[in-house]
């Protein structure tokens, strides 16, 4: 995988995230916690493709459990869930200042890049979400080296 985890998280903490967001994650992304608790691309600026932009756009960071507050899980979903798809969470960034969502919604599972702050000129206020990846392991092992 190409990613340089923060540590590993426990089971306990999982379990006390998916408490505080009221909803299961999948079971790939709790592996991926309990692996790597987020973290940076081993190779720095690995990109990810958002088909509906026709981008190749960065990743910057992939968020964890019990790590500094600028990279913490729980801190961006209290920050945005009045703003997010219903079962969703922010689990990462790019530098740009987008952001990285996990939809567990039935119907709408995947990840997400979500361009809150209208960095493309194809998003507005109607439309700033575009599926990356079926699931998370289909996203990270998708990312691309520069």
């Amino acid at each position: 995988m190409n990613i340089k985890g923060f540590g590993k998280a426990t089971k306990e903490m999982i379990q006390s995230l998916e408490q505080q967001i009221g909803f299961s994650l999948p079971e790939d992304y709790k592996d991926f916690l309990r692996k790597y608790n987020g973290g940076t691309a081993l190779v720095r600026y690995s990109t990810f493709y958002v088909k509906e932009l026709n981008e190749c756009i960065l990743l910057d960071v992939m968020y964890g459990l019990g790590v500094e507050k600028s990279f913490d899980l729980v801190m961006w979903y209290h920050e945005y869930r009045d703003d997010l798809l219903p079962n969703s969470i922010i689990i990462g960034d790019c530098p740009g200042s987008g952001k990285i969502v996990l939809v567990t919604d039935l119907g709408n599972e995947g990840v997400y890049y979500w361009d809150h702050a209208f960095h493309f000129a194809q998003s507005d206020e109607d439309a700033n979400t575009y599926k990356i990846a079926d699931s998370f392991r289909d996203f990270v092992y998708g990312l691309k080296h520069p």
